[in-house]
């Protein structure tokens, strides 16, 4: 079973996505086993609403982002953007659907060309897409960078003229430029101080009130995610370990991982009376070799049955779902956690 509740007020929908890269060795380079980067990861967005992904770095976050963007080819599964599958679509058949999903990245510097203007920048996109052309497109410049709280005379500036903050708010107007429908944020305000970190956010969060805009916020930060999100989605080595409404996965976490993540967290106004657990032995090396639970190796739950059978999702509540037999039978933390 899957954390699916299709209607008509979803805008996307992923099911049971999968995505495997080779791992090639010896001289000729060949295939001696697969890294399984996504495995079968099924989630979806309201329109307006936004979901958060947490994990830690290589848990396959920005990979789905990429199968997302249709920058990397799905081996398995469905991606229904507004009520259409992007996997079997084309390069020909995708380009007008870019229009639609749009993303904002993580290095603000890097992802502006140094050679080109702020309004260079930001009208490519209108370029391409077809949109706003001739007269029209100097006043969408004007009116994007008074959305982002920049002046419209910064248009013939640099990238390198402008501070961290600035240059985000840049790539915000670059995406919003063609008017999509969904962002994904690909941690957009990790590369920035404290301070400008609640600026952007506060942007965020004013423009999807404005615009109507849903948001895959990916990001390492709990506190952020708690603040913006809707729903929020932990993931680990590929699998989706729980999935619930934000108050949910903040109040009553049930995965160790997830406990385990918020236990870390830097707020000392997060309830962690719960997070009395101590990590296991070190990941091996040939975990991608391992059968059964992928957490096994950590989890101070660790049993026979989590080595012998793979965990599946189960449903312990109102959308609430967790990859956790042990957890997901009772909708409890268990005797050894509670």
């Amino acid at each position: 079973m899957n954390p699916i509740r299709s209607n008509n007020s979803t805008i996307l929908q992923v099911e049971g996505l999968k995505k495997y890269f080779p791992v090639r060795r010896g001289l000729f380079q060949r295939i001696s086993g697969w890294v399984k980067a996504v495995e079968d990861v099924s989630f979806q967005i309201e329109k307006g609403k936004t979901l958060g992904m947490v994990g830690e770095s290589g848990c396959g976050k920005t990979t789905i982002a990429r199968l997302i963007l249709k920058l990397l080819d799905a081996d398995e599964g469905r991606i229904i953007f507004n009520g259409q599958d992007l996997v079997p679509l084309s390069e020909t058949e995708m380009k007008p659907l870019r229009q639609e999903i749009q993303i904002i990245f993580q290095d603000p510097y890097g992802s502006l060309n140094p050679r080109m203007t702020v309004g260079q920048s930001i009208a490519e996109g209108l370029r391409v897409a077809g949109v706003f052309p001739g007269p029209d497109q100097k006043s969408r410049l004007e009116q994007l960078l008074k959305m982002v709280g920049m002046s419209p005379a910064t248009m013939d500036r640099y990238p390198h003229e402008f501070s961290g903050g600035q240059r985000q708010r840049i790539g915000i107007a670059r995406a919003l430029s063609v008017e999509p429908a969904l962002i994904i944020c690909d941690e957009p305000v990790s590369a920035l101080d404290v301070s400008i970190q609640a600026q952007i956010i506060n942007l965020l969060k004013d423009l999807q009130d404005e615009l109507d805009l849903s948001y895959l916020f990916i990001s390492h930060d709990l506190n952020v995610v708690g603040y913006l999100c809707s729903d929020v989605a932990v993931m680990y080595r590929g699998h989706m370990m729980e999935y619930a409404p934000v108050d949910e996965i903040f109040d009553r976490p049930l995965h160790p991982y997830t406990q385990l993540l918020l236990s870390a967290a830097p707020d000392t106004a997060i309830d962690k009376s719960y997070a009395r657990i101590e990590m296991e032995a070190e990941v091996p090396e040939n975990l991608a070799e391992t059968v059964g639970c992928s957490f096994q190796h950590k989890c101070p739950l660790n049993e026979d049955r989590c080595r012998d059978i793979g965990s599946t999702f189960m449903n312990v509540g109102e959308n609430h779902w967790v990859r956790c037999w042990r957890t997901g039978e009772n909708g409890t933390l268990g005797p050894d956690l509670a």
